[in-house]
């Protein structure tokens, strides 16, 4: 069980990291053709 989980949030830590990292970039990229 420690181990499913553990793989369970490995997962969940990269849906995140994956999904800030795509915000970021299209804010990032609206923001610099407004300008």
């Amino acid at each position: 069980m420690s181990t499913k989980s553990k793989s369970v949030w490995g997962i969940v830590l990269k849906t995140i990291v994956a999904v800030a990292t795509a915000l970021a970039g299209v804010f990032g990229f609206s923001s610099f053709t407004g300008r």
